[in-house]
């Protein structure tokens, strides 16, 4: 009897697998034979938009992508302001697109006249030092699924060769889908961690989340990040003083612009605006000075002279404010650098840059200027 009833089961899960097989198969059936009728009415009017449309709707859901991408062309070279032609073209176009990993190393020498950021008329001479230093960053992008996702990768070290204390490393990653919301422009959130040394001990670590914009019009491409976080401090001691070991927030809002051929055809500005507010306390004397709100610019005008060489002038430009202190922060600092760019066998650049760095502050003891110099090399692959 159990004998009887379990073959029973079994031809009711044969019939049902093959009745279900049969459906799918029937839809596949049904939804080539609609791309194919589609295909040939196409052939007799190529630029009806209606039909194109439903054409790469059918394409879509037949597994076809291409096909589907070829009738959103067909459309914008008829029509280059229709927005589902644009919004799909650029969808499925991110998704066709293959993934890439880009890889950015730059190592180099810094000579700064006051590496320590200290008043030399309060505090005893600090020595002219040169920190050597190395950055690597990655960057990914590829297709997960129907969604295509950007994972970052970013590693500084520095290295002072008079002041310990100064020695810096940070590591960190993020990563997040790419939503197009628009033609030429995406929304990207992502999340990220990072750690950071400081005097060969560990500084912070911190976790944070962000939400970027990307895009690009009239010849103009811009990006806008928010990010917000949380930092946690150890405790270090790099001179008398100490430094934070409190936690605390963070956000932050970026902004970038860059506007080539502004007043000759091989210029281009760059323009970043940026605010920042810090909710850490700290130690005035320290590398955590406390609480703040800061808000600045960094705007870069760049030259190409040659094929391969780039000059460049500018300056950053921020205020902070200090929450824990009645103390406010002015700091300028102009630049001026020229760049060799593929005079090597590779693909690499060699950067030399002056700079100046000039901190007026309501607490005198924070005031500080120097001169700063770098020279370093940098290549992708």
């Amino acid at each position: 009897m159990v004998r009887g009833k379990a073959q029973g089961l079994l031809r009711v899960l044969m019939l049902a697998a093959s009745v279900t097989a049969l459906s799918v198969g029937f839809a596949h059936a049904q939804q080539a034979g609609d791309l194919e009728t589609l295909g040939q009415r196409i052939l007799d009017n190529p630029q009806d938009v209606d039909l194109n449309l439903s054409y790469a709707a059918a394409a879509e859901a037949a597994g076809k992508p291409r096909l589907a991408l070829a009738a959103y062309e067909r459309i914008l070279i008829n029509d280059p302001s229709n927005e589902v032609a644009r919004r799909g073209y650029e969808r499925l176009r991110r998704i066709i697109e293959p993934g890439y990993t880009v890889t950015r190393v730059e190592v180099g020498a810094r000579y700064d006249t006051n590496a320590a950021n200290s008043n030399e008329d309060f505090f005893f001479p600090v020595p002219d030092s040169t920190t050597y230093f190395a950055k690597l960053t990655v960057a990914d992008e590829r297709a997960l699924g129907d969604r295509r996702w950007r994972s970052i990768l970013n590693l500084t070290l520095e290295d002072n060769d008079e002041l310990d204390a100064l020695n810096y490393g940070y590591l960190g990653a993020q990563t997040g889908p790419i939503y197009y919301v628009a033609p030429h422009i995406a929304a990207l959130p992502s999340i990220g961690i990072g750690a950071a040394m400081l005097g060969d001990e560990l500084y912070f670590s911190e976790i944070y989340a962000a939400l970027t914009i990307e895009g690009r019009a009239a010849g103009v491409s811009y990006w806008a990040r928010a990010r917000a976080g949380y930092r946690e401090y150890e405790e270090v001691d790099p001179f008398v003083f100490g430094t934070a070991n409190d936690n605390g927030s963070f956000v932050e809002l970026q902004a970038g612009l860059t506007k080539p051929q502004l007043l000759l055809e091989r210029d281009k500005l760059t323009v970043q605006p940026f605010v920042r507010w810090n909710s850490v306390d700290g130690d005035v004397f320290g590398f955590a000075p406390g609480s703040f709100t800061e808000y600045g610019v960094d705007a870069n005008y760049n030259y190409q002279l040659t094929d391969h060489v780039q000059l460049s002038a500018g300056a950053l430009v921020r205020e902070r404010e200090f929450d824990s202190f009645d103390r406010t922060d002015s700091y300028v600092s102009p630049q001026a650098s020229i760049v060799l760019q593929r005079v090597l066998p590779c693909d690499c650049d060699v950067r030399l840059q002056y700079r100046t760095r000039d901190n007026d502050s309501t607490d005198f003891v924070s005031s500080y200027d120097a001169e700063q110099v770098t020279l370093s090399l940098a290549a992708r692959f």
